[in-house]
């Protein structure tokens, strides 16, 4: 314990011990005598205050007596008792309380306004009533005295004092001592009349006054009034009543709190005395302790310095002792260290910024499968932030997916380089992602050798190179089949321009044929024509036409490609929505070319629809992206989730009479107007197509108002 504070400290306390600890003795021993000679003297007043309030009583006791037997032999007073005189003409010239009873004990006069039985017990002296004066049940002290006529007992007159607040008035102006009455409760106990606080008393002090009627000092009374206490130094005088008990107590006291005031008054020298005493010890050691200390709390404090990161400390000690020795090997170690932590933050800076700077997911791992060390990168791809992986074992991070957690987990046991394992990684976000992982061991120079290692992880997504190859493939695959489409329907359209013309002529000449005739040269004709139809789409897909970019209003443009299908939305009976934002900037765009895409849009959602359902269009601008946005979103039998990623492909449906190119064109227009499209589809809830199509950011005015002018017709 005492190694663990300073030299000066050291030095100041043993001042301290040396120089206050007599000085202590003495005081303590002044102090208490002091002390024993208070408590004597407070004993003394609190006496003296009883022998005053016992004379008191003892005075209004003769002047009750007096006053009774001067009255009593007054003839006057006998007639009122006889009630021969009004009693208006008796006058009692005395402040005491004045009652007169007849001979059936009944109050015929009293002078308080107050009315009560006469008392059964004494039949003549002095006694203690418990009655109510005022709003305090004050005792009244009383003295009874029997009235005769002629010795014939006709009535009684008493008179009375009340031990209220004037007479503890009296008693505290005399004595200086605080004076209370304690009245006895239900219980046996003893409250205040005037403050209602309980008096709490030793159980033999409480004996000694109650029961037997004697008065008992004592130094730990207690008065509780609510949740405030007081204790004190007090003598307790019985008051008994006509039945010898004692319901009252006159309690004469000093508070504690008074007598601990004196006692600290009466000491204040010896404190003074200390206080001197411990200040020149304190000087004195100080004064000492530092000129020995200082250079060893200088060397102290450049410790605590640097290992709160602080290397720029040196120590200023001119002394060629031991301690300068120590100073200047001090300042030459914290140059050294200086530079190599300087050293050493350059190269974490530089690998933070490399890391950071990678694309690839980069995780380090301990030897215990703990996850230590990650880059940005990872976050991105595994959609989880840094402090929900780093210190967490890879067990909590890839318990989705198994066979990443065992390739893991087989690189920290046999510690071999694997390079370009591809899997898929099933992200918390619920999203599955096409990753490639490569291992290495990450060796510590510090560890044993043959010690476990611990595990360096390059994450590296393949949703964007798999999306471009897929792209590309795609593209490739329309490339061909564009070719293939534009030759055989230039093959196709010759011979049914053949079949057309001959279908014709024989159903001119059907008079003379048949009667079915005429109905099959009809049923040829008009599947040429939808073959025709087809083809149509075929050369559209194969060889579109360059879009002839002009301002357009979106808004315009929707509502004439709705104004075309009015007749078969009416038709079916599917309620249309438009949410068509106003004051949208116009888009460059081939008018014919995104009629054709609303319309497709349109047509596939009426035969995706039953009566009753419904399709809304919504348009908005997307300011961040300086992009339109067009949504149709209706809630018809939506399409399953397998045929999601097929919709867009040519010559794929799930219609009888679908030739599967209507989306394929729809894609390759949007594509063409720079803009994309994305599909969004919940089984038996509706699908949702999402367009975006760039704002037009240069054009001339007479082309904007031409496009306004030109919707605004519309």
């Amino acid at each position: 314990m005492i190694k663990r504070f300073s030299i000066r400290i050291k030095l100041i306390a043993a001042f301290i011990i040396i120089g206050v600890f007599p000085m202590l003795l003495a005081t303590y021993i002044g102090v208490e005598i002091a002390s024993g000679r208070l408590e004597k003297g407070i004993e003394e007043r609190i006496n003296y205050a009883g022998k005053s309030a016992v004379y008191l009583i003892a005075k209004k006791k003769t002047e009750l007596e007096g006053v009774a037997r001067s009255f009593s032999g007054d003839p006057r007073l006998r007639k009122v008792i006889q009630g021969g005189v009004n009693i208006k003409f008796l006058w009692f010239d005395t402040p005491l309380q004045v009652y007169l009873f007849n001979h059936e004990n009944h109050m015929i006069f009293t002078s308080t306004g107050e009315k009560f039985t006469r008392p059964k017990n004494p039949a003549e002296g002095m006694t203690l009533l418990r009655t109510q004066s005022g709003s305090e049940p004050w005792p009244l002290l009383v003295f009874l005295l029997p009235v005769s006529d002629q010795g014939r007992p006709i009535g009684t007159i008493m008179t009375g004092y009340p031990l209220g607040n004037e007479f503890l008035n009296d008693l505290k102006s005399v004595t200086g001592v605080e004076s209370m009455l304690f009245k006895q409760d239900p219980s046996g106990g003893y409250f205040s009349i005037e403050t209602k606080g309980r008096l709490d008393l030793p159980d033999e002090i409480l004996k000694s006054v109650a029961t037997h009627g004697r008065q008992a000092f004592t130094k730990s009374s207690r008065i509780r009034l609510e949740e405030k206490e007081e204790e004190y130094h007090a003598l307790l005088t019985p008051l008994p009543d006509a039945d010898g008990r004692v319901s009252y107590i006159l309690f004469n006291g000093i508070s504690s709190s008074e007598t601990l005031s004196r006692k600290l008054a009466s000491t204040r020298f010896y404190y003074i005395l200390i206080f001197i005493g411990v200040l020149l010890s304190v000087i004195a050691g100080s004064a000492l302790g530092t000129g020995i200390s200082w250079p060893i709390l200088r060397l102290s404090s450049g410790v605590k310095a640097i290992s709160a990161g602080d290397y720029n400390q040196k120590i200023q000690v001119r002394s060629r002792d031991e301690i300068g020795e120590l100073a200047g090997s001090f300042n030459l170690m914290t140059d050294r260290l200086k530079a190599t932590i300087a050293k050493l933050v350059e190269n974490q800076n530089y690998t933070e910024n490399m890391l950071r700077s990678l694309l690839n997911g980069v995780m380090t791992i301990d030897p215990d499968s703990m996850i230590i060390r990650i880059n940005r990168s990872t976050e991105n791809i595994l959609n989880l932030p840094a402090e929900r992986m780093v210190g967490k074992k890879i067990s909590a991070v890839f318990d989705q997916d198994p066979s990443i957690l065992a390739w893991i987990q087989e690189g920290l046991e046999r510690r071999q380089v694997k390079e370009g394992m591809e899997t898929i990684l099933h992200r918390r976000d619920g999203a599955i992602i096409p990753i490639e992982l490569s291992l290495s061991p990450l060796e510590d120079p510090v560890r044993p050798a043959g010690s476990k290692t611990g595990l360096v992880v390059l994450i590296r997504d393949l949703t964007e190179i798999q999306a471009l190859k897929e792209h590309i493939r795609r593209q490739d695959r329309l490339a061909a089949l564009g070719e293939l489409s534009a030759g055989i329907a230039h093959e196709i359209r010759n011979p049914l321009g053949i079949i057309k013309g001959a279908a014709g002529i024989l159903k001119k000449d059907s008079s003379s044929q048949p009667p079915r005739f005429d109905e099959l040269c009809s049923v040829i004709l008009e599947e040429v024509d939808r073959l025709n139809d087809v083809i149509n789409d075929f050369l559209e897909f194969a060889r579109p036409r360059p879009p002839q970019f002009k301002p357009q209003n979106i808004n315009e443009l929707i509502r004439g490609t709705i104004q075309m299908t009015a007749l078969q939305i009416e038709k079916n009976k599917i309620c249309i929505h438009e949410n068509l934002k106003s004051d949208l900037p116009l888009i460059m765009a081939d008018e014919h070319q995104i009629h054709q895409v609303f319309l497709n849009l349109i047509l596939n959602a009426l035969q995706a629809t039953d009566q009753g359902d419904s399709l809304e269009i919504t348009t908005r601008h997307l300011k961040e992206l300086n992009q339109i946005e067009i949504i149709f979103a209706d809630t018809g039998i939506g399409i399953p989730e397998d045929n999601l990623n097929k919709v867009f492909n040519p010559f794929f449906t799930t219609k009888e009479q679908g030739t599967g190119l209507g989306l394929s064109v729809v894609s390759k227009i949007i594509e063409n107007h720079h803009g994309k499209i994305f599909l969004a589809s919940d089984a038996g809830r509706g699908t949702r197509f999402n367009i975006h199509l760039p704002v037009a950011e240069k054009f001339d005015s007479a082309d904007q108002e031409d496009a306004v002018r030109t919707g605004s017709a519309k």
